[in-house]
């Protein structure tokens, strides 16, 4: 229990604890491992990842490719459990936006209000509705869950696909189009007065393919008085569901679950792939956990009593010793 269990202290705790248990062995895995634990994922990865790999690449050579956060878990539909291993990460654009007017008293008349104007920027990014897109790694997820549910078509029933994942469904929904939420507002300092300035925090994502097309949208929903600073800005990736490592990944969950079904995802929020990949590494979002059908799991990132089952921590550890075998 507590903050960072499920993300991620819970891979960091069956990782560990199979890597000391082989290293008391004797017992090496087939290839040679670098193990990374840096500290600033959650602010971008400016002070760890990053600098990691532009300053010590050489920590790094001879890697070709990597696990990490988000991924391997389990949901359940139509009692058949699914364990969706992260191949694609939506790319981050960290915004703030700028309305300028003219500031003045509170009790005159001012059509030229900064904060009616960002008040309208922030609710057209908003309530935008942006268009379904579908990468490789949903589409292969929403053919699996088309075969399961009996829909005919995925490109037609994408919405109704992903509402079978039950709580799992918010972040899926957002993995099949481009986000932009607003996050903060500040404008002002006392009641009657009317700023000359009001500002604005925007959290956008974008697919693996659509930078473009957010960016276009994003200026296209922003009255001509608001300006966007990008304060942070990280690419989209995805890497294919293929190869001698995947294959790794799907015979070790199914060594501890014969009947499981291994898919790739698309993950909404980003990691520290982000800067391993500047290297060539292929990255995947591979933490094994069989959870019960009930948990809301996806709740629990950044949530109120965040945890983890021990019975699903035990789970991820045998995982991981098999796919050390078998890597």
């Amino acid at each position: 229990w507590g903050r960072g269990a499920v993300d991620m202290k819970d891979f960091d705790a069956a990782i560990l604890s199979v890597v000391r248990a082989r290293a008391r062995a004797g017992v090496p895995p087939n290839r040679s491992l670098t193990l990374a634990f840096t500290a600033d994922e959650e602010a971008g990865s400016i002070q760890g990842a990053h600098p990691l790999v532009d300053q010590r690449p050489e920590w790094f050579e001879g890697c070709t490719e990597a696990i990490g956060e988000v991924g391997g878990f389990s949901t359940t539909i139509n009692n058949k459990r699914l364990y969706l291993i992260e191949t694609a990460e939506k790319g981050l654009a960290w915004l703030r936006l700028r309305a300028h007017g003219t500031a003045g008293h509170g009790s005159m008349r001012n059509p030229d209000n900064a904060v009616t104007a960002i008040a309208e920027a922030v609710s057209a990014i908003g309530r935008h509705q942006w268009p379904i897109r579908l990468t490789p790694a949903m589409g292969a997820l929403l053919e699996e869950v088309a075969a399961l549910t009996g829909h005919d078509n995925v490109e037609d029933n994408v919405d109704a696909l992903v509402e079978h994942f039950g709580p799992a469904a918010r972040m899926l929904a957002a993995v099949v189009r481009n986000t932009a939420n607003p996050t903060m507002l500040d404008s002002g300092y006392k009641h009657n007065v009317i700023p000359g300035e009001a500002t604005a925090g925007i959290d956008g994502r974008f697919l693996p393919g659509y930078e473009d097309e957010f960016f276009a949208t994003l200026r296209s929903l922003l009255p001509d008085n608001v300006s966007y600073e990008l304060l942070v800005h990280d690419k989209a990736l995805e890497t294919p569901f293929e190869g001698p490592i995947v294959e790794a990944m799907a015979a070790a969950i199914r060594t501890e679950d014969a009947d499981a079904t291994v898919l790739p995802f698309l993950m909404s929020g980003g990691t520290d792939a982000k800067a391993w990949s500047k290297l060539g590494v292929r990255c995947f979002g591979f933490s094994p956990l069989r959870l019960p059908a009930d948990l809301d799991f996806t709740a629990l990132f950044h949530g109120v009593d965040e945890r983890v089952p021990v019975d699903a921590l035990e789970f991820s550890a045998r995982v991981f010793d098999e796919f050390l075998d078998r890597a």
